[in-house]
Protein backbone atom coordinates (compact mmCIF):
# COMPACT_ATOMS: atom_id res chain seq x y z
CA UNK A 1 0.00 0.00 0.00
CA UNK A 2 1.46 3.39 -0.99
CA UNK A 3 2.23 5.79 1.83
CA UNK A 4 -0.26 8.60 2.29
CA UNK A 5 1.13 12.09 1.76
CA UNK A 6 0.89 14.29 4.85
CA UNK A 7 -2.06 16.65 4.48
CA UNK A 8 0.04 19.74 5.15
CA UNK A 9 3.15 18.69 3.21
CA UNK A 10 2.31 20.77 0.13
CA UNK A 11 1.86 23.96 2.19
CA UNK A 12 5.15 23.29 3.98
CA UNK A 13 6.83 22.73 0.62
CA UNK A 14 5.66 26.12 -0.64
CA UNK A 15 6.87 27.81 2.56
CA UNK A 16 10.27 26.08 2.34
CA UNK A 17 10.67 26.89 -1.35
CA UNK A 18 9.74 30.53 -0.80
CA UNK A 19 12.39 30.82 1.90
CA UNK A 20 14.97 29.11 -0.32
CA UNK A 21 14.27 31.33 -3.35
CA UNK A 22 14.63 34.46 -1.22
CA UNK A 23 17.61 33.43 0.94
CA UNK A 24 19.60 31.90 -1.94
CA UNK A 25 19.13 34.94 -4.16
CA UNK A 26 16.55 33.92 -6.72
CA UNK A 27 15.41 31.33 -9.22
CA UNK A 28 18.73 30.40 -10.85
CA UNK A 29 20.63 30.17 -7.58
CA UNK A 30 18.07 27.86 -5.97
CA UNK A 31 17.93 24.16 -6.78
CA UNK A 32 15.35 21.52 -6.02
CA UNK A 33 18.00 20.02 -3.74
CA UNK A 34 18.08 23.30 -1.79
CA UNK A 35 14.30 23.18 -1.38
CA UNK A 36 14.36 19.53 -0.32
CA UNK A 37 17.05 20.31 2.24
CA UNK A 38 15.01 23.24 3.59
CA UNK A 39 11.96 21.00 3.87
CA UNK A 40 13.92 18.07 5.31
CA UNK A 41 12.98 15.52 2.65
CA UNK A 42 14.64 13.71 -0.25
CA UNK A 43 14.86 15.48 -3.61
CA UNK A 44 12.51 12.94 -5.18
CA UNK A 45 9.80 13.82 -2.68
CA UNK A 46 9.59 17.36 -4.08
CA UNK A 47 8.78 15.96 -7.52
CA UNK A 48 5.74 14.22 -6.07
CA UNK A 49 4.28 17.70 -5.64
CA UNK A 50 5.63 19.72 -8.58
CA UNK A 51 6.90 18.74 -12.02
CA UNK A 52 9.72 21.27 -12.08
CA UNK A 53 11.40 24.22 -10.43
CA UNK A 54 9.41 26.48 -12.77
CA UNK A 55 6.17 25.01 -11.41
CA UNK A 56 7.37 25.47 -7.85
CA UNK A 57 8.36 29.11 -8.43
CA UNK A 58 4.98 29.85 -10.03
CA UNK A 59 3.14 28.29 -7.08
CA UNK A 60 5.22 30.25 -4.58
CA UNK A 61 4.43 33.52 -6.35
CA UNK A 62 0.71 32.84 -6.48
CA UNK A 63 0.44 31.76 -2.85
CA UNK A 64 2.72 34.39 -1.31
CA UNK A 65 1.04 36.88 1.07
CA UNK A 66 -2.21 34.90 1.07
CA UNK A 67 -4.58 35.84 3.87
CA UNK A 68 -6.84 32.80 3.38
CA UNK A 69 -5.87 29.13 2.85
CA UNK A 70 -5.45 27.83 -0.70
CA UNK A 71 -6.81 24.40 -1.64
CA UNK A 72 -4.16 21.84 -2.57
CA UNK A 73 -4.11 21.57 -6.38
CA UNK A 74 -3.94 18.36 -8.41
CA UNK A 75 -0.47 16.92 -7.89
CA UNK A 76 2.14 17.09 -9.21
CA UNK A 77 1.60 20.71 -10.25
CA UNK A 78 2.45 20.93 -13.98
CA UNK A 79 5.06 23.23 -15.41
CA UNK A 80 3.28 26.43 -16.50
CA UNK A 81 3.80 28.09 -19.82
CA UNK A 82 6.42 30.86 -19.36
CA UNK A 83 3.90 33.54 -20.29
CA UNK A 84 1.50 32.33 -17.56
CA UNK A 85 3.84 33.36 -14.74
CA UNK A 86 4.58 36.67 -16.47
CA UNK A 87 0.86 37.32 -16.94
CA UNK A 88 0.30 36.80 -13.22
CA UNK A 89 3.02 39.32 -12.35
CA UNK A 90 1.75 41.75 -14.99
CA UNK A 91 -1.77 41.59 -13.54
CA UNK A 92 -0.41 42.10 -10.04
CA UNK A 93 1.52 45.18 -11.10
CA UNK A 94 -1.02 46.91 -13.29
CA UNK A 95 -4.38 45.25 -13.29
CA UNK A 96 -5.48 46.35 -9.83
CA UNK A 97 -4.16 49.92 -10.15
CA UNK A 98 -2.06 49.65 -7.00
CA UNK A 99 -1.15 53.32 -7.16
CA UNK A 100 -4.46 54.91 -8.04
CA UNK A 101 -3.94 57.92 -5.76
CA UNK A 102 -0.69 58.86 -7.51
CA UNK A 103 -2.29 58.44 -10.93
CA UNK A 104 -5.26 60.58 -9.90
CA UNK A 105 -2.99 63.35 -8.62
CA UNK A 106 -0.99 63.30 -11.85
CA UNK A 107 -4.23 63.77 -13.76
CA UNK A 108 -5.40 66.61 -11.47
CA UNK A 109 -4.24 70.00 -12.71
CA UNK A 110 -5.66 71.88 -9.72
CA UNK A 111 -3.60 70.43 -6.89
CA UNK A 112 -4.78 70.13 -3.30
CA UNK A 113 -3.13 70.60 0.07
CA UNK A 114 0.43 69.29 -0.47
CA UNK A 115 0.55 67.63 2.94
CA UNK A 116 -2.61 65.64 2.20
CA UNK A 117 -1.38 64.75 -1.27
CA UNK A 118 2.01 63.50 -0.17
CA UNK A 119 0.60 61.62 2.83
CA UNK A 120 -1.87 59.88 0.53
CA UNK A 121 0.90 58.85 -1.88
CA UNK A 122 3.20 57.55 0.87
CA UNK A 123 0.41 55.66 2.67
CA UNK A 124 -0.80 54.08 -0.57
CA UNK A 125 2.72 53.06 -1.55
CA UNK A 126 3.45 51.62 1.88
CA UNK A 127 0.20 49.64 1.92
CA UNK A 128 0.66 48.27 -1.61
CA UNK A 129 4.23 47.15 -0.94
CA UNK A 130 3.59 45.67 2.51
CA UNK A 131 0.52 43.75 1.28
CA UNK A 132 2.69 42.06 -1.37
CA UNK A 133 6.04 41.97 0.42
CA UNK A 134 6.77 38.26 -0.10
CA UNK A 135 5.83 38.35 -3.79
CA UNK A 136 8.00 41.41 -4.26
CA UNK A 137 10.99 39.75 -2.59
CA UNK A 138 10.55 36.71 -4.82
CA UNK A 139 10.27 38.85 -7.95
CA UNK A 140 13.14 41.13 -7.03
CA UNK A 141 15.42 38.20 -6.18
CA UNK A 142 14.79 36.50 -9.53
CA UNK A 143 14.38 39.48 -11.87
CA UNK A 144 18.06 39.44 -12.85
CA UNK A 145 17.90 35.69 -13.59
CA UNK A 146 14.81 35.71 -15.82
CA UNK A 147 15.08 38.35 -18.60
CA UNK A 148 11.35 38.67 -19.27
CA UNK A 149 10.57 39.01 -15.58
CA UNK A 150 13.41 41.49 -15.20
CA UNK A 151 12.14 43.68 -18.02
CA UNK A 152 8.67 43.66 -16.49
CA UNK A 153 9.88 44.37 -12.95
CA UNK A 154 12.66 46.88 -13.54
CA UNK A 155 11.01 48.55 -16.52
CA UNK A 156 7.24 48.58 -16.26
CA UNK A 157 6.81 48.13 -12.50
CA UNK A 158 9.58 49.77 -10.51
CA UNK A 159 10.73 52.01 -13.32
CA UNK A 160 7.20 53.09 -14.20
CA UNK A 161 6.37 53.94 -10.61
CA UNK A 162 9.53 56.00 -10.19
CA UNK A 163 8.91 57.89 -13.44
CA UNK A 164 5.35 58.76 -12.43
CA UNK A 165 6.42 59.79 -8.95
CA UNK A 166 9.25 61.92 -10.37
CA UNK A 167 6.75 63.67 -12.65
CA UNK A 168 4.50 64.44 -9.68
CA UNK A 169 7.36 65.73 -7.51
CA UNK A 170 8.71 67.87 -10.34
CA UNK A 171 5.34 69.47 -11.06
CA UNK A 172 4.51 70.19 -7.43
CA UNK A 173 7.97 71.55 -6.59
CA UNK A 174 7.84 73.81 -9.64
CA UNK A 175 4.52 75.12 -8.36
CA UNK A 176 6.09 75.82 -4.94
CA UNK A 177 4.01 73.22 -3.09
CA UNK A 178 7.04 71.01 -2.35
CA UNK A 179 10.68 71.78 -1.64
CA UNK A 180 12.86 71.93 -4.74
CA UNK A 181 15.14 68.92 -5.18
CA UNK A 182 18.34 68.68 -7.25
CA UNK A 183 16.81 65.96 -9.42
CA UNK A 184 13.20 64.66 -9.46
CA UNK A 185 14.30 61.12 -10.42
CA UNK A 186 16.62 60.94 -7.40
CA UNK A 187 13.87 62.34 -5.19
CA UNK A 188 11.45 59.70 -6.45
CA UNK A 189 13.95 56.95 -5.68
CA UNK A 190 14.42 58.37 -2.19
CA UNK A 191 10.69 57.94 -1.60
CA UNK A 192 10.30 54.47 -3.08
CA UNK A 193 13.49 53.01 -1.61
CA UNK A 194 12.68 54.34 1.87
CA UNK A 195 9.17 52.94 1.75
CA UNK A 196 10.40 49.66 0.21
CA UNK A 197 12.89 49.01 2.99
CA UNK A 198 10.39 49.57 5.79
CA UNK A 199 7.40 47.96 4.04
CA UNK A 200 9.21 44.98 2.51
CA UNK A 201 12.86 44.42 3.43
CA UNK A 202 12.35 45.12 7.14
CA UNK A 203 10.31 41.90 7.41
CA UNK A 204 13.29 39.85 6.21
CA UNK A 205 16.04 41.72 8.03
CA UNK A 206 18.05 39.43 10.33
CA UNK A 207 18.64 42.21 12.86
CA UNK A 208 17.29 41.78 16.38
CA UNK A 209 14.98 44.79 16.35
CA UNK A 210 11.35 44.09 15.54
CA UNK A 211 9.59 47.31 14.63
CA UNK A 212 5.83 47.63 14.93
CA UNK A 213 4.38 47.89 11.41
CA UNK A 214 2.08 50.79 12.19
CA UNK A 215 4.85 52.76 13.87
CA UNK A 216 7.11 52.03 10.89
CA UNK A 217 4.51 53.35 8.46
CA UNK A 218 3.88 56.49 10.53
CA UNK A 219 7.62 57.12 10.89
CA UNK A 220 8.20 56.80 7.14
CA UNK A 221 5.32 59.14 6.40
CA UNK A 222 6.50 61.73 8.95
CA UNK A 223 10.10 61.64 7.71
CA UNK A 224 9.19 62.00 4.05
CA UNK A 225 6.68 64.77 4.67
CA UNK A 226 9.29 66.74 6.61
CA UNK A 227 11.79 66.15 3.79
CA UNK A 228 9.60 67.41 0.94
CA UNK A 229 7.13 69.87 2.44
CA UNK A 230 7.96 73.55 2.94
CA UNK A 231 8.33 74.49 6.59
CA UNK A 232 4.81 75.92 6.89
CA UNK A 233 3.27 72.57 5.87
CA UNK A 234 5.70 70.14 7.51
CA UNK A 235 4.73 70.54 11.14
Amino acid sequence: MPRKRPDDRFDHLVEAATRAFIVNGGFRRTSIEDVARELGVAKGTVYLYVESKEALFDVCLRRADATTPFPVPALPVPTPAPEATLAFVRDLIGGASLFGALDALLADDEGRDPRDELAQIVDELYRALSDHRVKLRLINASAADLPELGALWFGAARGGLNRRLAAYLSRRSTAGALRPMPDPACAARLVTETVYWFAVNRAFDPGPDRLDDEFARETVRTALLRTFLPCEHAA
